[in-house]
């Protein structure tokens, strides 16, 4: 009976110690979140200032906000007129983060975040209650308001630490620093700007080292909405301007107060200022007109990409039957041209309507729904039947031509679809300016996403263009001949090349049963074609039958085990790994044109493989052949929106080192030998 008293005394004790060792608050209740209040110290240790700390834990995928959420939310209001012993309150707000709610960009937190509250007591001597009635909001698909009702009762006296105090020393040291002479930057200055149209916010910060991946928050009492910054760094990446410019109507005072907070590399300064607002033209369009420039540029490169040339290639070709009717291949190029800028239209409207449904999205994501390969896979294969002149491609009549005389009656519709095809062939290519205009589009308004695929359009089509204004350059080719129709026989190859490697991609999708058939269908077709008449009918019979082979389990893919040295970023601990080792990730997918080029010509090569050895460089792959959530939740962190996508981590670059597109040994041995 004593040694059962015995242990109930020390379970009563290590109770009370607990709690004394823990001075907390119950969570409040909440579905999505909970709100609790913590304390550092078990008592005030006769201090006339403490620190104590609200937390929020919120459920995964929901979010809550920062001092200027913009359009969609509102800021946490803590109301403590209960409070007693309380002279003055201080909420100090961490370095919050862009994300996108219900279409709308907004500023705040997600899964846990303390916000430290400074108290200011009116007696050190006498115990301090701490009444806080919160009202706050938590969105994800929808948003849910969410309140609570705390109170913390903090005794006078010595004080003791409690299980809270690194956490909360941990979030006091990540807050944002108010003093520039221990913060990473070495100069700050901000203005605002005025004239007729607009308001421009403008910050200027000059980094102690250089900014890797600089990110500027705004916040006033105007409630402005969110937008993302026309930020433009130096070539040395040591100066940085942001401006956040509104239209001049919203705001009518002259003094305004502002806070900006620059963050990078987990370091972040706050600066709060009132400014007097200067009258000053705004150069609203500089940087527009550059990231326009971008787009276009990148358009232009897309051509000479393996998976467009052979397209270009082929309406070359045609036209080298045209050489004595200049006006035929000016119209015949003008109407390809608007194939693919009308397509470039469509996948940016494509993107736009996906983004507002919350459907995550990237540059040739379609080429990993195997229907899309399957009706790329046959459009590939008429093509090469066609060249090789065993079958005649049939084209929906959906466009009249018969508006101009002379002309066929499929004449327009065959140009327009090659235009069409061109574009959406070069959709899994990536290359320089192409990456840079496609990150800018997929993070800023649906308006500038717009104007950028266009002028991405019109840079694909500038070959085009080119020929249908100068039609006489065709004539450097050589004569027509009996040449040509071996190049058509070559071109023929190169599409049935282009068709091995969607059956290559297709094989993540299917097993080679699924091939063996497609091959049989196929071979079936030409036969009956050759005694049968209607072909048209053939054709549509086995098309049909062709898409019903998804619906077997009989073609399911096998799964296998691929021995390889590179590790799956799927599975992996990037942040334990970071601590000792340097880090190579490469995020590839089978239908990536560049990123098959980069295997092949750098990171399969017998020098990089020696180089990887030298550094215990640790090789990471991410696949995207198919999708997933993971490698999309990776890619936008580091916001990219298309491959090949490579990056070298180590303890002293925790954010990662970003290489281009089209990578280089050179490249990766001077990064590596940086570290």
């Amino acid at each position: 009976m004593l040694q059962q008293f015995r242990y109930l005394f020390f379970i009563f004790f290590l109770f009370c110690f607990t709690n004394s060792m823990a001075l907390e608050t119950d969570w409040s209740v909440g579905s999505e979140s909970q709100v609790r209040l913590i304390s550092p110290i078990t008592h005030n240790n006769n201090q006339s200032e403490i620190y104590i700390g609200l937390e929020y834990q919120l459920q995964k995928g929901w979010k809550t906000y920062w001092l200027s959420p913009g359009d969609g939310g509102f800021p946490q209001e803590i109301v403590s007129k209960n409070s007693q012993n309380i002279k003055a309150l201080e909420i100090k707000w961490p370095t919050p983060e862009l994300f996108e709610i219900l279409g709308i960009q907004s500023i705040g937190y997600k899964d846990q975040v303390i916000f430290p509250i400074k108290i200011s007591l009116e007696d050190a001597s006498a115990s301090t209650l701490v009444v806080f009635d919160i009202n706050y909001l938590t969105c994800k698909d929808i948003c849910i308001p969410g309140n609570a009702h705390l109170e913390l009762n903090i005794p006078s006296g010595e004080a003791k630490l409690t299980k809270h105090f690194f956490i909360l020393e941990k979030t006091l040291s990540l807050l944002p620093q108010e003093s520039l002479s221990v913060s990473f930057l070495e100069k700050v200055n901000t203005n605002i700007y005025a004239d007729e149209e607009f308001i421009s916010f403008r910050l200027k910060a000059k980094a102690k080292s250089s900014f890797d991946n600089p990110l500027v928050y705004l916040h006033t009492d105007f409630g402005l909405p969110v937008i993302n910054p026309n930020t433009v760094l130096t070539a040395n990446s040591k100066n940085l301007t942001s401006d956040f410019i509104f239209d001049k109507n919203i705001i009518k005072e002259n003094n305004i107060d502002v806070q900006f907070i620059v963050a990078d590399q987990n370091q972040s300064f706050v600066i709060n200022q009132t400014l007097t607002v200067q009258n000053k033209d705004i150069p609203t369009n500089n940087n527009y007109l550059f990231i326009l420039l971008i787009a276009f540029l990148g358009g232009i490169i897309l051509n000479v990409m393996p998976c467009v040339l052979p397209v270009l290639s082929i309406k070359l070709l045609s036209m080298l039957q045209h050489l004595e009717d200049p006006l035929s291949i000016r119209r015949s190029f003008i109407v390809t041209s608007i194939g693919i800028i009308f397509s470039f239209i469509l996948l940016a409207v494509s993107f736009i309507s996906l983004r507002h449904l919350g459907i995550s999205i990237g540059w040739g994501m379609q080429f990993q729904q195997p229907i899309f390969l399957m009706i790329i896979g046959l459009i590939l294969l008429f093509f090469s039947l066609n060249l090789f002149g065993l079958f005649e491609i049939p084209i929906p009549r959906f466009m009249n031509a018969k508006v101009v005389s002379g002309l066929q009656e499929n004449y327009y519709t065959r140009d327009f679809f090659n235009g069409f095809f061109a574009t959406i062939m070069a959709t899994p290519c990536s290359a320089p300016f192409v990456g840079t205009a496609l990150t800018i589009a997929f993070t800023q308004s649906s308006i500038m996403m717009l104007s950028i695929f266009i002028f991405m359009g019109i840079g694909m089509a500038s070959p085009y263009f080119f020929v249908s204004i100068f039609p006489g350059s065709l004539r450097f080719f050589p004569k027509p001949g009996s040449w040509m129709i071996y190049l058509k026989y070559f071109m023929g190859l190169l599409l049935l090349g282009t068709l091995l490697w969607i059956g290559n991609i297709l094989l993540n999708h299917f097993n080679y049963y699924f091939i063996y058939a497609s091959i049989f269908l196929l071979l079936l077709i030409l036969f009956f074609s050759y005694f049968i008449r209607y072909k048209k009918l053939i054709l549509l019979i086995a098309t049909v039958i062709f898409f019903t082979f998804p619906n077997f389990s009989f073609f399911n893919p096998i799964s296998m085990k691929i021995n390889s040295d590179w590790l799956d970023l799927t599975t992996v601990n990037l942040e334990e790994l970071i601590e000792e080792n340097i880090l190579f990730i490469d995020v590839t997918a089978d239908w990536c044109a560049t990123c098959q080029f980069n295997k092949i010509n750098v990171l399969n090569s017998q020098s990089i493989k020696e180089v990887f050895e030298k550094y215990n460089v640790i090789k990471i792959r991410g696949d995207w052949t198919k999708p997933n959530t993971i490698i999309e939740k990776f890619l936008h962190q580091h916001k990219k929106f298309g491959i090949p996508f490579n990056i070298i981590y180590n303890k002293e670059n925790p954010k990662g080192i970003i290489l281009s597109e089209l990578l280089s040994e050179n490249e990766i041995v001077e990064v590596l030998n940086k570290l």
